[in-house]
């Protein structure tokens, strides 16, 4: 490696450096260190991640050794939509250039390893493939092989740049285990002493519940533990102190609610949402606030985008909140949507005991209120039809400018807001008075 920078020269230094494998440095340039991160879904992350990346860059802003990620994509893959491109960090304020991609293999990257080091110029290459490769049936030793092939398509392109070969972190997965056995042997093959080729253990202590979300993709507390041992691996050939241990505790799950709307209908209350970024369910709590409940969260996670409940009281209150989960992750803390409040009801029921105070060319129509009526509408019978001739909250109207004819005819619908009910109508002679209505 060319040089390594910052807290790391001090360190050496001093005499507290990483380890006697780690190069002379010069703790006076100005020139940060150029990583590129090659990788498979691990690295890349999905929608809502923070990214090991973006744990690894918080080390080196931590220890004040500046450090430039390469690399052609900045991008994560949408775990929803199952395509790339999704900026939807948790927190994006971190350098994200990287060369990883979802479902990538050693045996076919996305750019060849030459090319990269070519086009983006590193100092350190860190890969971390070959998991893919043995889901798709290719053997350890296969893997392994196709490593030592990488780090010589980066040498031979840059004969000064140091690699760090990253355990597979899904040792439960067949093969895994015995290929990350074997990088010991890769790196001993293909070190020299102009680059480097160290390995970093991320399969070490790493967890299938605990560490990932999915079985196979890297949680909040996965993330730390991946960084952290790329930190431990990077410091190896010169690049910045080693993660200062215990590990912190970080909360796992998704860190932002969604944004839920509701609509009310005949005993039902249907929620819609949408997000948070990477979401895959929601755990549903209510209550009935009318009936003074509590807070109770429904046994079951829901998936999509809308969830119904029904068989409620009409009249009551309600109240829902959703808890965003990311597979199997529920967010750790208080982490809700919105709360959002509805009230089911029945259509209305037509006004009743619909009259009439007419005058010559006005009348005064008055009603009883049905239930969950909140406004009406007020329309009189032509010969092209109905027409509509208002709408109020009151049950009461006054229709004025009306025809010189011997009688007239209105309908008067109860609504629920934007759903219709049901209509009565009334037919009025005209009155003899003259004056207007009241």
């Amino acid at each position: 490696m060319r040089a390594a920078l910052g807290l790391a020269g001090v360190m050496l230094l001093a005499g507290l450096g990483p380890g006697p494998s780690a190069r002379a440095v010069d703790a006076t340039s100005p020139d940060p260190v150029r990583i590129l991160l090659v990788g498979d879904s691990v690295t890349q992350g999905s929608s809502g991640d923070w990214t090991w990346r973006y744990r690894l860059w918080r080390h080196f802003v931590a220890a004040g050794v500046p450090v430039d990620f390469v690399g052609p994509r900045s991008d994560l893959w949408d775990n929803l939509t199952d395509q790339p491109g999704s900026m939807a960090y948790a927190d994006p304020r971190f350098d994200k250039d990287h060369a990883a991609r979802w479902g990538m293999q050693a045996f076919v990257p996305d750019v060849p390893a030459g090319r990269l080091v070519e086009d983006h110029r590193p100092d350190v290459v860190v890969v971390m493939l070959g998991v893919n490769d043995l889901l798709y049936g290719a053997s350890p030793e296969a893997v392994a092989g196709r490593t030592v092939e990488l780090v010589d398509e980066v040498h031979a392109a840059d004969l000064e740049v140091d690699v760090v070969l990253a355990e597979a972190t899904q040792t439960w997965f067949p093969g895994v285990t015995e290929f990350n056995d074997l990088l010991d042997d890769v790196a001993s093959e293909v070190d020299d002493a102009t680059g480097q080729v160290v390995v970093a253990r991320t399969a070490a202590r790493y967890a299938s519940d605990a560490d990932t979300w999915d079985t196979s993709h890297p949680n909040a507390q996965g993330e730390v533990k991946i960084a952290a041992a790329v930190a431990d691996g990077l410091s190896e050939v010169g690049v910045g102190p080693p993660a200062s241990r215990p590990l912190p505790a970080v909360p796992v799950g998704p860190r932002s609610g969604a944004e839920v709307t509701a609509v009310a209908g005949d005993g039902f209350i249907t929620l819609a949402w949408t997000g948070p970024p990477g979401a895959t369910a929601q755990l549903v709590w209510g209550r009935d606030v009318t009936a003074d409940e509590r807070w109770h969260r429904f046994p079951f996670p829901v998936t999509g985008v809308t969830w119904t409940a029904r068989y409620l009281t009409n009249g009551h209150r309600y109240r829902y909140r959703l808890q965003p989960m990311k597979g199997d992750d529920a967010p750790d803390g208080a982490v809700f949507s919105n709360i959002i409040t509805a009230v089911p009801f029945r259509p209305p029921a037509a006004p009743s005991r619909l009259r009439a105070e007419p005058r010559q060319r006005c009348t005064t129509l008055t009603w009883r209120e049905p239930a969950f009526a909140t406004r009406y509408t007020v329309a009189r019978r032509t010969p092209s039809g109905w027409r509509a001739l208002g709408s109020t909250q009151r049950p009461r109207f006054i229709a004025e400018r009306l025809p010189n004819v011997p009688a007239w005819q209105f309908r008067v619908r109860a609504w629920h807001r934007d759903v219709a009910g049901q209509a009565e109508r009334i037919r009025v002679l005209r009155g003899r008075s003259a004056g207007s209505c009241e």
